[in-house]
């Protein structure tokens, strides 16, 4: 049917116009912002897609920083530690030459400089988080990267990172370099003998506290007298067959006053526990008289120090270890993320970003649609014109 009131051509034209304007809009919007995803309606499902990855993408990027960051600390960590084992050098090299019989000089002297490194320990464990009153770094770091399945799976932790200042090693208070300080400890009257029963049903502890053959010691010595006492001699006895492994020596002097001796001496604090019961004791009063307040004479000490040093390279390298292993353990952490954002980076790509050559071949396609929309339209208004023939 032909008629004047509609011109259905020309609705039809209008509609595939307004469609194709659209598309050209899409188009021309996609090229100018790059992305295929311009809003929401775009592509819903795609963009909830997108945005996950962009949130991974995000975290990781931090994650990084992070363990760039974890990595700088544990480099300082590592530089300071360093510096400790080239002092704990230092101090076996004063230890070494203060334990040679043969040694002509000074141990004073070379005392003085051990003691000043391990002051200076203690400042640098301390600078690094590894001391006494700074040990912020000490036991495990934990860094969050980001990237894994769960929270605890997106973190690497640094473990076992101990303290490394002078006592923690055992080359503190009460190591030296000097020679043997030799020290008596008079604990009062032991001479009682014959008939005298000692500690009668009573017993005694004497406490070592210090540093020893082996580095920091506790050594504790009980001696009984069971029911009928023991005597003077027996007490002694009893005494060195347990203190005897450790160096110390249990004595009488002229007097019969109870003395403890070692080589060690001078490095122990010693306590004696109160007797037991109701029977006589063997000590109180504790007195200690050093026989070589400047230290001298003999090479005990340095020999010690040389012991505990040992220790403390040994003890020194096992936390160095532990920070080697963080230290790779971050870098390998770094590795991976960086991998895993730049493939969601492509994932998320894949999804917003626009396709550049399908936009501007789609752009050519929207425009020629276009002017053959206006094109067809113009046919189409001119059309009903023709009617008017009938009319004539």
């Amino acid at each position: 049917m032909i008629s004047i009131q509609t011109n259905y051509a020309s609705m039809v034209g209008a509609n595939n116009l307004n469609v194709n304007n659209n598309f050209q809009t899409s188009t021309i919007e996609a090229l100018t912002s790059g992305y295929r995803i311009n809003s929401s309606g775009d592509d819903p499902a795609g963009l909830a897609v997108a945005n996950q990855y962009s949130s991974d993408v995000a975290q990781l990027t931090q994650g990084i920083i992070n363990a760039n960051s974890g990595v700088s600390t544990l480099q300082i960590v590592d530089g300071g530690m360093s510096n400790i084992s080239t002092m704990l050098d230092r101090m076996q090299t004063l230890a070494t030459e203060s334990a040679s019989g043969t040694f002509a000089g000074n141990r004073a002297t070379v005392n003085a400089e051990f003691q000043t490194l391990q002051t200076e320990i203690d400042r640098e464990a301390n600078n690094i988080g590894l001391g006494t009153s700074n040990s912020s770094n000490a036991g495990t770091l934990s860094v969050f990267i980001g990237g894994g399945s769960s929270l605890a799976n997106s973190q690497v932790a640094i473990t076992n990172l101990t303290k490394v200042d002078a006592n923690t090693l055992g080359v503190g208070a009460g190591v030296d370099v000097l020679g043997a300080m030799q020290a008596t400890t008079n604990f009062g009257n032991l001479a009682m003998t014959g008939s005298g029963a000692l500690l009668a049903g009573t017993s005694q502890t004497f406490a070592f506290t210090g540093v020893g053959s082996t580095g920091i010691q506790t050594v504790t010595a009980t001696v009984a007298g069971g029911s009928a006492g023991i005597t003077g001699q027996q007490a002694l006895t009893s005494l060195n067959a347990q203190l005897n492994p450790y160096g110390v020596q249990a004595t009488t002097d002229a007097s019969g006053n109870l003395e403890f001796q070692s080589v060690y001496a001078n490095l122990f604090t010693v306590t004696a526990g109160a007797a037991t019961n109701a029977g006589v004791g063997l000590a109180s009063n504790l007195v200690m008289v050093p026989s070589d307040p400047t230290g001298t004479s003999g090479t005990a000490d340095a020999l010690a120090a040389v012991t505990a040093i040992n220790s403390a390279i040994s003890q020194l390298g096992t936390a160095q270890g532990a920070v080697g292993a963080g230290e790779n353990d971050l870098n390998y952490a770094i590795g991976l993320a960086t991998s895993q954002s730049t493939n969601y980076s492509s994932a998320e790509s894949q999804i917003r970003d626009a396709d550049v050559a399908t936009e501007a071949s789609n752009l050519t396609k929207a425009q020629v649609l276009q002017q053959a929309s206006v094109a067809a339209m113009a046919q189409a208004n001119a059309a009903p014109q023709a009617l008017l023939k009938l009319l004539q």
